[in-house]
């Protein structure tokens, strides 16, 4: 069986309608079973890793190997509030996917890992730190696999929330409610993500980054900056869109990631708008937490520069959790001096002095937006892999 890669042609989303038609059809006359969509992504996830593929044996050790870890401290964790143990298990659920960025500068590289072993992490870890927080008190298997493995959402997002995501799988739907609120939503997604992904990102891409030379000069490099800034939202927006769209269809709304983020007037408001389930991922689990756990063991005393150090610390990791290249990393530290910069400024006299004038408002949106294409230019790796 040949892999198909998700939603990055027309054929691969005709064949995915195929095998989510059942659901469809069962959602129409007020049904909705689990198991049913936990094969329907199983199925799925085969044709993109591929039967035969050892990508796919991969993912079969993986997830029983992350499984058998929280359930372990789902059950420690109702005996004993152990931060040794929970940081013990933690660390091993982090192991496979730091091996898979170490090796992808190694000749095993194309052995190692398989498309949404990223994604499927950030779950695991949410519902490692859930549990350890005491906010998950139910833990059904069915529920927790299909929280992992949903197939629209399975190769790059959007992320979704344990709570919410069962919520919507266990919600009772009439067939007219699915057909107003899940079947036409879904459908509108849809023709707006195909749009975005093979019309108007295809076109940048072809037409436009293509003839850029891969010479670095100067007025390449401004060229480029604002296509891929483009390219790269139209792309991942197309995406996102088909794949919130496929799981309204299937009865399960997805959160949102995208809110016109080049509207945006400064860096924070920027990331309340861009790839917005693993900002929010980043803000709750490793910003917040961040902040609130160096401020308790007294190493900032002062929230502010808590704060600051926690947004270099976050941005910089997200940016490795791209890869451990060097234009990652430089983009993490970027988009954290970024966040930072905004802080103070957003604090100034200045600002709160002109924040709220017609003019300002313009003039921020533009002068964010070069900041925000400088930003994704190092994340392209143009300036350093040409």
């Amino acid at each position: 069986m040949i892999a198909i890669s998700e939603y990055d042609s027309l054929y691969s989303l005709y064949i995915y309608a195929l095998m989510m038609l059942p659901a469809i059809i069962l959602s129409f006359l007020g049904k909705k079973l689990k198991l049913l969509d936990i094969v329907i992504s199983i199925a799925i996830i085969i044709s993109i890793l591929g039967l035969h593929a050892i990508q796919l044996y991969e993912f079969f050790i993986f997830m029983i190997f992350e499984l058998v870890l929280v359930y372990t401290y789902y059950a420690f964790r109702k005996r004993s509030s152990s931060e040794l143990i929970y940081f013990m298990l933690f660390s091993l659920s982090m192991m496979p996917i730091i091996i898979v960025r170490l090796g992808a500068h190694t000749h095993y590289s194309s052995y190692l890992g398989f498309v949404g072993m990223s994604y499927i992490c950030f779950k695991i870890w949410q519902l490692l730190i859930d549990i350890h927080d005491e906010k998950i008190h139910k833990l059904p298997l069915v529920d927790v696999f299909l929280f992992l493995t949903f197939a629209p959402s399975f190769s790059s997002g959007p992320i979704s929330r344990y709570e919410g995501f069962c919520s919507e799988c266990n919600k009772e739907l009439k067939g007219s409610d699915y057909f107003n609120n899940y079947f036409i939503t879904g459908i509108k997604k849809l023709v707006v993500g195909v749009l975005y992904k093979f019309a108007i990102a295809y076109f940048i891409n072809t037409y436009i980054m293509a003839n850029i030379s891969t010479k670095v000069t100067f007025l390449g490099s401004i060229e480029y900056m604002y296509a891929y800034t483009v390219y790269l939202f139209f792309d991942f927006a197309g995406y996102s869109l088909i794949a919130i769209g496929t799981g309204y269809l299937m009865g399960i709304s997805l959160p949102e990631n995208f809110n016109k983020p080049f509207l945006a007037r400064n860096m924070k408001e920027f990331w309340a708008r861009w790839h917005m389930s693993l900002s929010t991922w980043f803000n709750d689990y490793v910003f917040s937490r961040f902040v609130l756990n160096n401020m308790r063991n007294g190493l900032f005393k002062n929230p502010k520069y808590a704060a600051r150090v926690s947004y270099m610390f976050t941005m910089t990791t997200m940016g490795l959790w791209h890869g451990f290249n060097i234009h990652y990393l430089l983009y993490g530290i970027y988009e954290g001096l970024t966040l930072v910069l905004t802080d103070v400024y957003i604090k100034t006299k200045f600002y709160r002095k002109h924040k709220k004038l017609r003019y300002y408002d313009i003039v921020s949106r533009i002068i964010c937006f070069q900041i925000i294409a400088f930003g994704m230019l190092l994340f392209s790796g143009y300036l350093i892999e040409y």
